[in-house]
């Protein structure tokens, strides 16, 4: 089998970007929450 031109190699490509960057937004979202819930604690703690 020959590697694929055209369209369906961008397309390949253009899915993993779309996974890699899903991956990124999804730890960010994991790294926000993380730090509300230290930012609470602390609030409490020196509340």
């Amino acid at each position: 089998m020959s590697k694929p031109k055209g369209r369906h190699a961008k397309v390949r490509k253009d899915k993993g970007m779309a996974r890699k960057l899903s991956e990124i937004l999804e730890s960010l979202a994991q790294l926000i929450r993380a730090i509300g819930v230290l930012v609470d604690a602390l609030s409490k703690w020196f509340g």
